[in-house]
């Protein structure tokens, strides 16, 4: 208990004064409740954040796990199931086994499908990169109606399915398609067929791929600076001068996306090269699903997709690569 002094401070039993410091007082009922709210509000905002990765981790970290034990020769757990069906499997023991790889490595024929896809993504990212920073740059550096128009009708593609597009270029290139009859009218027969070839493939997947390019190289031609390009103008160069040594350092960055992106789009994709690839060499990812559900072959079917990965892991450290020298160079 505590009583009153003749001051009005308040004394303690004991007789001691009380100290003069405010006593804290308890926040009201509004306060609480907008800090339970705020509570809940940003712990909801950290599920919300995690949900992403955990999402990656069930859809594609579990299966990335379990497909590599399978091809290491683990045929049991959730691998059992696939593993009674498959064909041609080689069981591993303690951490498992190389043997898949090397019996595909070894084939003749998976080489070849190697190699080919490699070179389908390699020279169709080149392709993409210098018809997207060739329309771009010459509008921005010499603007005409013609040039706007070709931007135009390069980004059309994006508005079109890719199977539809695939079927239509199969046939617009294929016997007896616009291109043959075509070359045909002038004396050269079976000239200009691109259909069931890796030049079909290479062609469609520059269409289909120069959407996205052309937009991104559009977006950094727009920041270039009219200083620099009107003082190189000043200075006689000319057109290919200037966007070779002044506009071009300048856009590396939008050249690296361009070109890794469209190496990585073109090495997972099946549509195209399904529809208009040859029989022989596949790409990899029509390899995958025709070595998966033809050949009933599971365990030969993840050593193509850890291939793919592989590559794309390749990829990713190139443009990791050519960032990080970016940065240091600025």
């Amino acid at each position: 208990m505590s009583k009153q002094s003749d001051d009005g401070r308040a004394v303690t039993e004991g007789g001691s004064l009380a100290s003069d410091q405010p006593v804290a007082k308890r926040p009201s009922r509004r306060v609480r409740r907008r800090m339970r709210t705020e509570g809940k509000r940003g712990g909801l905002a950290s599920t919300l954040a995690f949900l992403p990765l955990i999402f990656l981790a069930v859809f594609g970290g579990i299966p990335i796990v379990l497909s590599l034990l399978l091809m290491l020769g683990h045929f049991g757990g959730p691998n059992s199931a696939v593993a009674q069906l498959g064909q041609g499997e080689i069981p591993g023991r303690g951490i498992g086994t190389l043997g898949a790889i090397t019996q595909m490595f070894e084939s003749h024929s998976y080489q070849q499908n190697v190699i080919a896809t490699v070179i389908v993504f390699v020279i169709t990212g080149i392709a993409v990169l210098i018809i997207a920073a060739t329309l771009t740059l010459w509008q921005r550096l010499r603007p005409s109606r013609a040039m706007a128009t070709l931007q135009f009708l390069a980004v059309v593609p994006l508005f079109i399915p890719v199977v539809i597009a695939s079927f239509t270029l199969w046939t617009f290139w294929g016997d007896r398609g616009f291109t043959d009859s075509s070359a045909a009218l002038l004396g050269w027969s079976h000239a200009l067929i691109f259909s069931g070839k890796l030049q079909g493939v290479i062609l469609a997947e520059v269409w289909v791929s120069l959407p996205f390019a052309v937009l991104l190289m559009r977006a950094g031609v727009s920041t270039l600076g009219d200083s620099s390009l009107d003082a190189a103008r000043d200075a006689g160069a000319g057109l290919f001068t200037v966007a070779l040594r002044i506009a071009l350092p300048q856009l590396r960055k939008e050249c690296l996306i361009v070109f890794c992106f469209t190496a990585v789009g073109v090495l997972g994709s099946f549509t195209v090269p399904y529809i208009i690839g040859p029989s022989n060499p596949l790409m990899l990812g029509v390899d995958a699903v025709d070595t998966f559900s033809n050949y009933n072959q599971p365990q030969q079917a993840a050593v193509i997709g850890f291939t793919i990965f592989a590559l794309a892991g390749l990829i990713g450290a190139i443009y990791a690569i050519g960032s990080r020298s970016r940065h240091v160079n600025h």
